[in-house]
């Protein structure tokens, strides 16, 4: 959230006020434009920025040095933990929460990585996510956390809730890329389910000649009921050659 006209005259005067601390005069054209460049990130986190340039350095107050200091500059992963990340995208299986500019980094090493140079991509990479930090920062973007969801449903879980641990995924973001959860068996399917399951298994246990049996038995009906009915229309036996 921006600052607010007020806020930006306060961080002016802290600005001023910081320098002068070190022992910097500032121009009034300086002070603006360092003010102007701290207005994308929260007030609070400016205040505290200062305060910390006033407590720790030792020689001019620059803009870079505030930056430093501010959280929100620095949510972005290093470039090692970024490479670790992006490798993890190569496995079908994994899920992997990462940020644009880690996928453009690493869309930029897949080539030199697949041709089997895992040293080269990592040089390739890192070159391209600093560039990608550098803008980032220079337009003070935070880490636009994205999901690319893998196969394997028990990783995907994991990943989700540590994203969601670290800040990075909102719980209701997250749900939404789980599979809903089991509905509770009510006590009248637990009783269909019994039943199914005690027939499947008098079905499995049944003996062979048993079944043989039945169906004799079966097909004997079938031929008696056969010719009662013949015997009902008036139609011999004898006629039908006894069948």
């Amino acid at each position: 959230m921006p600052l607010t006209s007020e806020q930006h005259e306060q961080v002016l005067e802290l600005v001023y006020a910081t320098a002068e601390v070190l022992g910097q005069e500032m121009r009034p054209s300086a002070g603006m434009l360092i003010a102007d460049d701290l207005s994308a990130y929260p007030f609070a986190e400016i205040t505290r920025a200062l305060a910390r340039c006033r407590a720790e350095l030792h020689g001019k107050l620059t803009l870079a040095a505030i930056i430093e200091r501010l959280p929100s500059a620095n949510a972005h992963l290093s470039g090692n933990e970024a490479w670790a990340l992006a490798l993890k995208s190569t496995d079908e299986q994994e899920t992997v929460v990462w940020t644009p500019e880690i996928a453009r980094a690493f869309a930029a090493a897949q080539p030199v990585l697949a041709g089997g140079d895992k040293v080269g991509a990592r040089m390739s990479f890192l070159a391209a996510y600093e560039r990608e930090l550098s803008a980032a920062k220079a337009e003070a973007r935070q880490p636009e956390w994205q999901v690319s969801l893998g196969h394997d449903p028990q990783r995907r879980e994991i990943v989700l809730n540590d994203a969601v641990t670290e800040g990075r995924l909102s719980p209701n973001t997250a749900r939404q890329m789980l599979p809903p959860p089991d509905k509770p068996v009510t006590p009248e399917g637990k009783r269909q389910r019994k039943q199914v399951v005690s027939k499947l298994r008098e079905i499995i246990n049944q003996p062979g000649d048993q079944k043989a049996q039945e169906r004799r038995e079966a097909r004997e009906r079938e031929e008696a009921r056969r010719r009662e009915l013949l015997e009902q229309a008036g139609v011999p036996l004898a006629a039908m050659g006894g069948r």
